[in-house]
């Protein structure tokens, strides 16, 4: 599959709803390019930093990796953020949040396999609709991982 034309195609449809995109070219030790899109996440305005990697996984397939990050710093509620993750993921129906301890940050991670030779166009419709299940899934949790997280 020709990831270029997969993510340039995605990036329009996510153009479409007026977000902002941008393609990051990959640098280790990311595994290769990437679409970053300001995704909003409730009527407040607030967004989500969402991005979408594709790459090979195993001989016939592709692992397309939605990466949402939620909250870029955690405040002085880490703790209470962190005890509410097992509960947070155990109703999760898709994907599962955690933290990434080095920038203290609080993120939302899918992963989805397709097969390396679907076609891209074919591909980024259906990736843009699971990365709306994946914002409403988001939505469900981030008023109270903001207040938990003492960013409110």
């Amino acid at each position: 599959m020709d990831n270029n034309l997969f993510l340039t195609e995605l990036e329009k449809l996510l153009q479409k709803m007026e977000y902002e995109t941008a393609l990051i070219k990959g640098e280790n030790p990311q595994l290769g390019d990437s679409l970053r899109a300001l995704v909003p996440v409730d009527k407040a305005g607030n967004k989500i930093l969402l991005e979408v990697m594709s790459f090979p996984y195993g001989d016939h397939a592709r692992l397309v990796q939605i990466y949402s990050t939620m909250i870029m710093e955690i405040g002085p509620g880490y703790e209470a953020l962190k005890e509410m993750l097992l509960e947070w993921n155990l109703t999760c129906p898709i994907g599962a949040f955690g933290i990434f301890r080095q920038d203290r940050q609080f993120y939302h991670k899918y992963n989805y396999l397709m097969p390396s030779d679907a076609d891209p166009k074919e591909m980024a419709p259906e990736v843009f609709f699971i990365i709306h299940l994946v914002r409403d899934v988001i939505a469900d949790v981030f008023p109270d991982a903001v207040r938990l997280s003492g960013n409110a």
